[in-house]
């Protein structure tokens, strides 16, 4: 492996994971190697140089002046190795191939399943790869190369377009709905969403207008309530597409003022020109534009 003034690419990598995650433990999990592994590799790292990187202090650790010209050093030249690796693959002109596409759980599990279908009809030299995640994966580090990603404030440094509008409404298992088909809805059984999900449009939603005391269950994800909206426990604010799409739900409610989001294609600019990636993109759109009265939930 080349050498970086006596410093391999792994060593700067590895320093530069566990200054942005803060600690070993998460550095470790974001590497995938043991925690052990990890502190011995930056301690041998550290006595090879023969200075302290970082100062091991709770809750995070900090970078020492040295840690931090090794971080510097590290993020430019992942800069640099990613600009290379785009260029280089967006001279590919080739019309087949994988193409890698990321998409939030509950987009993957109720909305994209027939779209695929239609994709992989339409594009059959085309191999996708279907990256599922709630975090907002790298597409300039190639961990994916389309990304659908449901926002208002897409990042502009990617060349995007808006494919659709995400509605939310209150939904319940058809049985419930009719039980309670009268009366004050904050009397009514509920979904609540909890962790990173209760700052979102639904978690806040349902803060703002359901006691705490009526909240039956609580879910961090939206595949997780829709599922217990499904089995009755109680009503709850879903996007419509995924009332839609589950048999047995209905909607009780119009879209929710102020709850909507944009539905974005994503795409990093010097792969925009790949063909496939291109070809790709521009059938995900036409499918997903048809899906319009499901994903705005005829508010449209």
């Amino acid at each position: 492996m080349s050498q970086v003034s006596g410093l391999n690419w792994d060593d700067l990598r590895l320093v530069l994971v566990v200054a942005e995650q803060g600690t070993v433990t998460a550095a470790a999990a974001t590497l995938r190697i043991s925690h052990p592994t990890l502190s011995r590799r930056l301690r041998q790292i550290e006595a090879g140089l023969g200075v302290r990187l970082f100062d091991r202090t709770p809750p995070r650790w900090r970078l020492t002046a040295a840690g931090e010209e090794m971080r510097d050093l590290a993020i430019r030249l992942r800069d640099d190795i990613q600009a290379l690796e785009s260029r280089i693959r967006g001279r590919d002109d080739a019309l087949g191939g994988v193409v890698r596409l990321t998409a939030p759980d509950a987009v993957a599990e109720y909305l994209l399943p027939g779209v695929l279908a239609s994709l992989c009809r339409e594009l059959p030299d085309v191999t996708v790869e279907l990256v599922v995640s709630n975090e907002v994966v790298s597409l300039a580090g190639r961990a994916a190369d389309i990304a659908l990603r449901v926002t208002e404030a897409p990042d502009p440094a990617l060349k995007g377009r808006r494919v659709g509008t995400v509605a939310m409404a209150v939904h319940a298992d058809a049985e419930l709905a009719r039980k309670w088909t009268d009366g004050d809805p904050a009397d009514r059984p509920w979904i609540g969403y909890d962790a990173g999900l209760a700052c979102t449009g639904p978690g806040r939603w349902v803060a703002a207008n359901i006691p705490a005391s009526r909240i039956r269950f609580r879910a961090n994800t939206l595949p997780g309530a829709a599922q217990a909206v499904r089995s009755g426990i109680g009503f709850g604010v879903l996007p419509c597409f995924i009332g839609s799409a589950i048999p047995g739900l209905v909607r009780v409610s119009e879209p929710l003022t102020g709850l909507s989001l944009g539905l974005w294609l994503l795409v990093h600019p010097e792969m925009s020109r790949v063909p496939r990636i291109r070809s790709t993109t521009d059938a995900l759109a036409r499918a997903l534009r048809t899906l319009a009265p499901v994903l705005d939930g005829g508010s449209a």
